[in-house]
């Protein structure tokens, strides 16, 4: 079955893969959801403890948006 996925169009395996996600995609072991619960806490005592310093929204947004452009020239120049 792998073969016959991996012959597929680009656009179908992703499409393919997208489903295969979307099934397990509400499974989260005990254990993971043990540790991001754990990572959370110590996040938000960090914060409250002014231990780190968040970043403004604004700030992350324009930083993504200009990675996002920037990935966004480099596919196209692939493309040609």
């Amino acid at each position: 079955m792998e073969k016959e996925v991996l012959d597929l169009p680009p656009r179908s395996r992703i499409r393919f893969a997208e489903k295969i996600i979307e099934s397990v995609e509400d499974f989260v072991s005990p254990e993971i959801q043990a540790a991001w619960s754990e990572e959370i806490g110590r996040r938000v005592k960090d914060i409250e403890s002014d231990k780190v310093r968040g970043i403004p929204a604004a700030q992350v947004m324009a930083k993504a948006r200009r990675a996002l452009n920037e990935a966004r020239k480099i596919s196209s120049t692939r493309r040609k």
